[in-house]
């Protein structure tokens, strides 16, 4: 990222553990006129999604016919998300549009024990492309994802979906790292547990076929490969990107993956700047975004 080309080559090839994939999914038409999207994640969601509007306006793209939604429920994995839908859930969650002209039927109550927005999300609407994504807990542990507890589920909520959206491509969101010295990181490596959660994306896509990724995960491990890294890996806590730098460049990744295609327009050159003040737990990791830095981290996301 600073003029040099690092390549990464896996020591050894990663196994997948599949021969075919255990379910069908639907090619996705970015280009279809109108274009519907529901990510159904938790606060990494929020994170990638934080400048989101920002770059498109930036972009000068029209959004008119399209519209992407959030539902948000803080440290989701796919098991609380199936228990939202059967009102077995014990945390809130909310659902709200992100960008986009087109409208969803997001109605009902949204609240602890109570699955009915989500529900009438997913019942009352024709979603082209739903985005999960795993805790970041478990996030690099593809083998736990098939467990009944909370690292599990992935196969229950997807036949949920399935059961309510037939029609819908199933799409994954590539979360960040923690900080290399966060208590929570067993890997005590940023870059080792990302390359965990990066090998996991590899092997749902090899036994779910989901082959829609947005790698915003990856983008964040580039800047840090970059001279904007800091001492807590753009972390605002530890676990959560900054505001700022860090968010913005989880954002060009969506952009990037999601907007880029369907309009022919890409992140490098998006005039989108951010100015933030240092208010989170590591302040030094709230990072304005600057004619200077915003290259790298197009770049990064690119």
């Amino acid at each position: 990222l600073n003029d040099d080309l690092i390549e990464f080559k896996p020591k050894t090839k990663v196994s997948v553990g599949a021969i075919a994939p255990k379910m069908y999914n639907p090619i996705l038409d970015l280009q279809k006129e109108q274009l519907r999207v529901l990510d159904i994640g938790n606060s990494y969601t929020d994170d990638s999604t934080h400048y989101l509007p920002t770059i498109v306006t930036a972009s000068g793209v029209d959004v008119s016919n399209m519209c992407l939604y959030k539902a948000v429920r803080g440290g989701a994995s796919y098991k609380h998300w199936y228990d939202i839908y059967h009102d077995q859930d014990t945390a809130s969650y909310g659902i709200s549009r992100v960008v986009g002209g087109l409208t969803a039927d997001i109605s009902g109550t949204a609240a602890v024990g109570n699955g009915e927005k989500f529900r009438n999300t997913l019942k009352n609407n024709e979603w082209d492309l739903i985005i999960i994504h795993q805790v970041s807990t478990y996030a690099p542990y593809f083998d736990r994802w098939e467990d009944n507890n909370n690292a599990g589920y992935l196969s229950k909520l997807i036949r949920l979906l399935r059961k309510n959206q037939p029609k819908a491509v199933i799409g994954f969101l590539l979360v960040h790292s923690y900080w290399s010295g966060y208590s929570g990181n067993t890997e005590k490596s940023s870059l080792q547990r990302w390359k965990l959660i990066a090998e996991s994306a590899m092997k749902l896509r090899a036994n779910y076929g989901i082959d829609f990724i947005i790698p915003y995960g990856t983008a964040i491990q580039n800047l840090r490969a970059s001279s904007l890294n800091n001492e807590y890996d753009l972390t605002a806590d530890g676990t959560h990107c900054a505001n700022g730098l860090a968010d913005y460049t989880a954002a060009c990744a969506y952009f990037q993956a999601l907007f880029a295609p369907r309009y022919g327009v890409n992140i490098l050159g998006n005039t989108a700047r951010i100015t933030v003040s240092p208010t989170e737990t590591y302040p030094s990791s709230d990072i304005s975004v600057t004619d200077e830095n915003a290259p790298t981290a197009q770049k990064a996301a690119f």
